[in-house]
């Protein structure tokens, strides 16, 4: 596949621009590039006179951005992961930041195009990583971890109910010789474990094992947990942290950071006076988080289950 090719529909374009609001000459920072949806409309606002520095861990996506940005001198794009954005900034010499922007899902091209194992309906190596240097894929965890480890890994980040008989079927296939290697034969055991009246739902389970084997062979959730204090310290007083997340785990950490921080006082309701001194550090734009119109879900089904948050440093 031709890297010029790389493709991903932005989900929550405009709800995310209105939210983040670039200006003429600011600085923005895209933690996760993707196809550069929100990266190009970025830079349509803040102009020649702005600064944007996006990021992606996979090279596919870099390589595309940088083609693009051949005739952008204020664009500068770099194969990092997001969890480390404050060296980024640094390294960068962004000295005031007005806007950064994640989107925590991954990308139309991976998924269709990249020939990862993201998915069960394709028959192809069980790879998953979106860092394509990174030693362990999912084959590897696959091999490497226990019984109980899997199980935990297909309950915790899929919510897979029927968690233990996957992850058992998975290590006695292995104890029995199988080589598992592709998609499709992990589809056959999970389909396989299945309770015999469930069995024509085993497409729902293996889109869960799959997220689940996913999120743990990219360290998702600890990536995220790191980026989100890291980029709340860069950004300037009055700047704005948007972030699209695709997974109940994912926005309850977004929702969980924003309240901790919008909260204040920590005394207890019974104190006649606040003797704690703890201010708001944020303001969160968003009561609830947003999620796609009619229109978007009718142009883009992928875009069901994005839900976007915001705050606004104080």
């Amino acid at each position: 596949m031709d890297k010029q090719d790389y493709f991903h529909q932005p989900v929550l374009l405009q709800e995310v621009m209105g939210l983040i609001n670039p200006q003429p000459g600011e600085i923005f920072i895209d933690a996760t590039l993707g196809g550069a949806g929100y990266s190009q409309a970025i830079l349509r606002k803040i102009g020649k006179k702005g600064r944007l520095v996006s990021i992606d861990l996979d090279s596919d996506a870099v390589e595309s951005a940088r083609r693009l940005a051949q005739q952008n001198q204020n664009w500068n794009i770099v194969q990092e992961n997001f969890r480390n954005i404050d060296k980024i900034a640094e390294k960068h010499k962004l000295n005031q930041i007005h806007g950064i922007v994640a989107d925590i899902g991954f990308s139309s091209y991976e998924l269709d195009q990249s020939g990862r194992g993201l998915s069960f309906q394709k028959d192809e190596p069980l790879d998953m990583r979106f860092d394509q240097s990174q030693p362990e894929d999912a084959r590897f965890l696959l091999t490497s971890r226990s019984e109980a480890e899997l199980e935990k890994i297909f309950r915790e980040y899929g919510e897979e109910k029927f968690s233990r008989q996957i992850a058992r079927r998975i290590k006695a296939s292995q104890a029995d010789g199988l080589k598992l290697h592709k998609t499709g034969q992990l589809y056959e055991l999970i389909q396989a474990a299945l309770p015999k009246p469930v069995k024509h739902k085993a497409a729902d389970s293996a889109r869960r094992v799959f997220q689940a084997l996913r999120i743990a062979v990219n360290h998702e959730l600890e990536n995220l947990q790191d980026f989100l204090p890291k980029a709340f310290d860069i950004l300037s007083a009055g700047g704005r942290l948007a972030v699209v997340s695709f997974h109940s785990l994912e926005d309850r950490i977004v929702k969980e950071f924003f309240n901790q921080l919008a909260k204040g006082c920590i005394c207890p309701p019974d104190f006649p006076q606040c003797v704690c001194g703890k201010s708001p550090l944020l303001k969160i734009l968003t009561k609830k988080p947003v999620t796609a119109s009619e229109a978007e879900l009718a142009a883009n089904s992928r875009s069901r289950p994005a839900k976007l948050r915001a705050a606004l440093k104080l």
